[in-house]
């Protein structure tokens, strides 16, 4: 099967791929040329900058920091980008050169413009195209935190100069994935393929690769049956690390397929590795993905005890943005079971660590999660007023389908405070903001009630449900897990 498999992906892409990056060396030759001929680097400062120091936990706070600042919360492929920034700031540490110092310290200080000109600067100053090939791959990752077209440019500079650096190939792959490209993502990760050898970590890696594209696709049985392979080959290995993280995958594809038994299996054995390599931040992880499945399956009690052991797992190294995620998930659920005075000791947690850490989008879901509270305990003003606050910071980050979501909850509040006539003015603007086919039966739902004598409106429809924050922002369904990112030694 593992062969069949790997001949369909090398087998008829081979003359495509070939043909691809015959013309990518083409195209990035001329490219790399004009750069060296004409761009204008910026030199680096004449005087010596003092060298600091990086840990370890540095390097991970520097990760951390500049994801928050540039990568998108709900981006698919925000785990992978992040685990490789991650593994670029792991190979400017360890170069010796002052330029990779150098531009480690930039990024520290959030420079990314002046980061991106030093490394610039050292790549095309490298005389070895190998060497010159690793450090376009960094390029590419730190430019992927503000475009992802200048991140594939860079990653083909790469390629171009070493047809054999599987980074470059990876990293092109999983961007062409994040943006549909399909075919273009094929072939990087033939490429892929190509470099692996047979049984090895490199070649689970491919396999996992092909596992999210068929997924992406939503070739389910192509993808369970790459991520099973990937998994066989890890556990052969004994590389804890891939097991777990092709095991992750597994449950995330069953939870999309709704075959939650499957996900719960292999959430368990992610786990348990985890467990069995002390990683405690990804053991925080899997607890939060297992709540929120049961969560889904609304086994209310088992959601909560895995909520609560992520929750003081976490208190090990605090996570706010975690902690609020869970806090806010906790509140829904108490809510659920009519327990309102613990799920609004829950939202108030959640809402006191949002504003602390100054984050609108977090900071709104709260209030809107609370003025849901005080209609079902019949505090009509209270729940007016944290439904208008709500709106206020929506607007303020543009996030237009949450506004419409509290038009429409704010139509609820008013039915059930039998003001009517003002319900129906938030029920048409909730109407207007509905345009979209992806929210036809919501607004099918909405319609009906405006068609309906506004004077008579039914106070028993159904209202909108509280927000429901994921716990952690890189675990969802549909994230790609971080084995598919190479190793930063393998660069």
């Amino acid at each position: 099967m593992q062969a069949n498999l790997k001949a369909r992906q090398q087998g008829q892409g081979w003359l495509v791929s070939f043909a691809a990056l015959i013309l990518l060396v083409a195209i990035g030759a001329v490219v790399y040329t004009v750069l060296n001929g004409q761009l204008t680097i910026k030199e680096p400062p004449k005087k010596e900058l003092p060298v600091a120091t990086f840990t370890d936990d540095g390097l991970a706070d520097i990760a951390n920091n500049l994801a928050t600042n540039y990568l998108s919360a709900s981006d698919s492929g925000r785990k992978e980008d992040i685990q490789a920034l991650a593994n670029t700031l792991s190979n400017l540490k360890s170069n010796p050169n002052e330029a990779a110092k150098t531009t480690l310290q930039q990024l520290r200080d959030d420079k990314l413009s002046d980061a991106l000109s030093t490394l610039k600067a050292f790549a095309l100053t490298t005389k070895s195209k190998r060497d010159a090939a690793k450090l376009w791959v960094d390029i590419g990752n730190i430019e992927n935190l503000k475009a992802k077209s200048d991140a594939i440019s860079s990653y083909q500079k790469a390629v171009t100069l070493d047809a054999d650096n599987i980074n470059a190939w990876n990293r092109i792959g999983h961007i062409e994935r994040q943006r549909g490209q399909f075919d273009k993502a094929e072939i990087a990760y033939q490429n892929v393929t190509r470099l692996s050898d047979s049984k090895s970590r490199t070649e689970a890696v491919s396999l996992a690769n092909f596992g999210l594209l068929y997924q992406s696709q939503n070739k389910n049985d192509e993808a369970i049956e790459s991520f099973l392979l990937a998994l066989s080959i890890n556990k052969e290995l004994g590389n804890v690390n891939g097991e777990a993280s092709n095991s992750e995958n597994l449950a995330g594809l069953y939870r999309s397929q709704k075959n939650f038994e499957k996900a719960e299996e292999f959430y368990l054995n992610a786990l348990e590795l985890y467990q069995s390599s002390n990683q405690i931040a990804k053991q925080i992880e899997t607890h939060s993905a297992l709540g929120s499945l049961y969560q889904t399956q609304q086994q209310t009690e088992l959601a909560l005890a895995e909520y609560e052991k992520a929750l003081n797992l976490n208190k090990t190294d605090p996570s706010d943005r975690f902690s609020a995620g869970l806090y806010s998930n906790m509140g829904i659920l108490a809510q659920q079971k009519n327990e309102l005075e613990r799920a609004e000791e829950y939202f108030n947690q959640s809402l006191t660590i949002y504003q602390t850490i100054e984050s609108p989008q977090g900071t709104a879901d709260q209030y809107s999660n609370l003025a849901i509270l005080a209609r079902s305990k019949k505090q009509f003003e209270e729940g007016e007023t944290l439904h208008l606050k709500a709106i206020a910071l929506y607007e303020a980050v543009e996030n237009k389908q949450a506004v419409t979501s509290q038009y429409t909850n704010l139509g609820f509040l008013y039915t059930a405070w039998n003001k009517k006539d003002t319900a129906c003015e938030y029920w048409q603007k909730s109407l207007e903001g509905l345009a979209e086919a992806k929210h036809q039966s919501r607004k099918d739902r909405i319609q009906a009630i405006v068609e309906r004598d506004c004077k008579v409106l039914d106070t028993k429809v159904e209202a909108d449900k509280p927000v429901t924050v994921p716990a952690l922002e890189t675990t969802t369904d549909q994230t790609p897990s971080t084995s598919t990112e190479l190793p930063s030694t393998e660069n």
